[in-house]
């Protein structure tokens, strides 16, 4: 039974981290693109806030700012994947995922802006990352233990 929830808690840890670590690795290599769409999608939103001057220029006031968010992003993805694909501070790692996941989230799927067949898209994959931030949630708040008994368990899969 142990051995069936050390390959569990592996298994988990692989699956959960692959889409951040995919993504980053996709971020790093096509940098340039991803960097016009993050400034595509801040300009929409400084044009879905135009009712509101102050939402409309902290929009605007972000765009110079794109390759720095854009690392930022990359290295949060890459960096709490990695810690907790590793099982290495994995409540940090699910920490600095979440960091990422919050805004990326909000930012890239507001299907409640958009009509047509993207809206049912974009809806599904915001209820994605809020399920995946329900277990990054989860996983900071217990960590991979499988009972509160295992809490104080030193193996290097804890």
């Amino acid at each position: 039974m142990k051995v069936i929830r050390m390959c569990s808690i592996v298994l988990v840890r692989f699956i959960l981290s692959s889409i951040f670590l995919v993504s980053s690795m996709m971020k790093m290599f096509h940098w340039q693109e991803t960097e016009n769409l993050l400034l595509t999608v801040l300009s929409d939103w400084q044009n879905y806030m135009s009712f509101s001057e102050e939402f409309s220029y902290f929009f605007g006031a972000l765009t110079p700012w794109t390759s720095v968010l854009l690392l930022v992003a990359t290295m949060l993805e890459l960096g709490g994947g990695l810690l907790l694909l590793l099982g290495i501070r994995e409540k940090l790692g699910a920490g600095l995922l979440l960091l990422f996941l919050l805004p990326a989230t909000f930012l890239f799927h507001q299907f409640w802006f958009i009509e047509g067949g993207a809206r049912e898209l974009q809806t599904i994959m915001f209820l994605k990352n809020l399920a995946i931030m329900g277990g990054l949630i989860m996983l900071m708040l217990h960590g991979a233990q499988a009972s509160p008994k295992d809490e104080h368990s030193h193996s290097s899969f804890m």
